[in-house]
């Protein structure tokens, strides 16, 4: 359990800008520029512990869709090998109900 140190946790790590609007407190986590946020909204103070919590939920989160529902996760500058697989996508089932694409289906009335 760690011990809860008011100052220490309200004391946020220096900012680092990355772009206009832009800054990192901690290693690849990317905020909004405090200041212009300020224009808009009220800024709360937020401990350290309860970003660190969020950072921690949101990763955790992204896991679980990844694990759950990508069929690829694709990482940013390398080719996608979905078809390079084996097999082949499965055709989509044809709409039983359009038969013109330019024409849409007959609306269903009350009456």
């Amino acid at each position: 359990m760690r011990k809860f140190v008011y100052k220490a946790q309200y004391a946020r790590p220096e900012a680092r800008r990355i772009s206009d609007g832009v800054i990192m407190r901690i290693d690849d986590v990317y905020e909004v520029d405090p200041d212009l946020m300020g224009t808009h909204f009220k800024q709360q103070k937020m401990p350290l512990w309860d970003t660190e919590r969020i950072i921690e939920m949101r990763n955790d989160h992204l896991d679980w869709m990844h694990d759950h529902f990508a069929l690829e996760t694709l990482v940013a500058g390398e080719e996608d090998e979905l078809d390079k697989g084996p097999g082949e996508a499965p055709e989509p089932e044809p709409w039983d109900f359009v038969h013109d694409p330019a024409k849409h289906p007959r609306p269903i009335l009350p009456w």
